[in-house]
């Protein structure tokens, strides 16, 4: 049973991996989710449950498959309406829902910056009860697993201890909340004229643009860039024709950028809707990392060791590469930034870093509370202080049932920044710190890459490069760059 386990479980994979990608790159205007999981229907039942119990990425699996199964006609309606939706301006002026982010981040005029966020936030009423909908079916599956609380069944089944790591993010917070509000206060004052508690989400989305760097990052420069980069590690770019790039405009793509693994190591699927300038660059270079990784995965890794796992380490490997792009050596190899130009920007950058890795660390505490109170809509309640709070900037309560990760991912993400300054560290003692281009480094790094998910974080950081998983490296570094 196990290993039929495994074989059907492959299939079913690789069918939702294959819509995930129709449907987010444009291809494909409505899902099919409830389709695909009907066909595989006995993997929801007793006996894959059974089948998978003692091999823990399986019986996630499982569980999340049997989650999957029943939301799915909710995760179709979903996407269908943010593949139709419109947001209308008052001025009459009618834009894709899909496009919305896009403009709010390219637009410099703060009167209609302001205009389209508050027109995409009367939209949301819909996509927020499918989203109630969904969460409260997920928790009634789910939390019965620990005796009711969800919290403690997803940190069993993830194997995370989420309530230290919330304690983590708290401290985290804590450290850097000085370095961090000095630093917004500045950069809001010189570059949008305004005050820290006058900012609200959608002057972020324009801050972090770095619209003024557009030159440096040209789009046509964008992947002849990553295949040189590659080219100098030793990597293939395309590994043997499994990596295909979807990086071109079209009208229903989603906005935000993605790696579609379809069939693990055979065919993996990066897509990016273009925005421009540097947040392209960053998004490409991220989902690159999550492409190389699946599509080096070693062949001969069980169905759980390709496909499922932590994902902390498939976002530290995406994470690792979109940091490159941080590093001084990188930027004067690859682009035409020098001096005091080159150091604005880096500063710029690590001060962006900071403030994402303090968005999903707020993330966290918010989700866990929201889990844990007598109420989705109790829990909600709090979604604004939260992250207002953790960011500077402030965010507005249509959005607190709809910012959210499944299954605490946020927890992943942040287990990836703690995994990815170990990783960089590891190569940088190892290779210098121009690793990325180094050819001696590619075997080392297709090597990392070839364990596909085996490892957790944890293990992996431990095991394999000898540190403990910790902010520690992140806090001193943005110190470093920002004090």
């Amino acid at each position: 049973m196990l290993e039929d386990l495994r074989a059907r479980g492959e299939r079913l994979s690789e069918e939702l991996g294959r819509e995930s990608y129709l449907a987010g790159a444009g291809l494909k205007a409505e899902t099919d989710f409830a389709g695909i999981f009907a066909r595989y229907a006995d993997l929801a039942g007793e006996e894959a449950w059974e089948a998978a119990r003692g091999h823990h990425a399986l019986f996630e699996w499982a569980v999340d498959n049997r989650v999957g199964r029943a939301v799915a006609a909710l995760d179709d309606r979903l996407h269908a309406w943010e593949a139709g939706a419109e947001v209308v301006l008052p001025t009459g002026e009618r834009l894709p829902y899909q496009r919305v982010a896009i403009a709010i981040a390219n637009e410099p005029r703060r009167e209609r910056r302001l205009m389209l966020d508050h027109a995409r936030r009367r939209a949301l009423g819909e996509p927020a009860a499918i989203r109630r909908e969904r969460l409260a079916r997920e928790r009634e599956l789910v939390a019965p697993l620990c005796g009711g609380d969800y919290v403690a069944a997803r940190a069993s089944l993830s194997g995370i201890d989420l309530d230290a790591l919330v304690e983590a993010c708290d401290a985290l917070l804590a450290a850097t909340g000085d370095l961090y509000r000095d630093t917004l206060k500045a950069r809001l004052r010189a570059e949008l004229d305004l005050a820290p508690g006058d900012a609200e989400r959608a002057d972020g989305a324009y801050l972090f643009r770095g619209a003024a760097y557009d030159d440096v990052f040209g789009a046509g420069e964008l992947e002849p860039t990553a295949r040189r980069q590659l080219a100098e590690l030793g990597l293939d770019a395309e590994a043997s024709g499994r990596i295909r790039y979807d990086t071109g405009e079209r009208e229903r793509k989603r906005p935000r950028a993605f790696c579609a693994p379809v069939r693990v190591p055979d065919e993996v699927y990066l897509v990016i809707r273009p925005h421009g300038g540097y947040v392209d660059y960053r998004a490409f270079w991220h989902e690159l990392g999550h492409a190389l990784h699946f599509a080096n995965a070693e062949r001969d890794l069980a169905f759980e060791h390709r496909w499922l796992g932590d994902n902390s380490v498939t976002e530290a490997y995406a994470m690792l590469f979109e940091h490159v792009l941080l590093v001084s050596e990188w930027l004067t190899r690859y682009t035409i930034l020098r001096g005091d130009r080159l150091r604005a920007f880096l500063r710029a950058q690590l001060f962006a870093y900071l403030a994402i890795v303090r968005r999903y660390a707020a993330k966290l505490c918010y989700e866990v509370e929201l889990h844990r109170a007598p109420s989705l809509e109790a829990g909600a309640s709090r979604y604004a202080e939260i992250l207002t709070t953790g960011t500077g900037f402030r965010y507005a309560s249509e959005d607190a049932l709809l910012d959210l990760d499944d299954g605490f991912y946020a927890a992943r993400y942040l287990r990836a920044w703690q995994l990815e300054a170990t990783l960089r560290s590891h190569l940088t003692e190892r290779f210098d710190v121009d690793w990325f281009r180094n050819p001696r480094a590619g075997p080392a790094v297709l090597d990392l890459l070839a364990r596909g998910q085996k490892d957790d974080a944890a293990t992996l950081a431990r095991e394999v490069l000898g540190r403990p998983l910790g902010f520690a490296p992140l806090v001193a570094a943005c110190e470093a760059a920002l004090a």
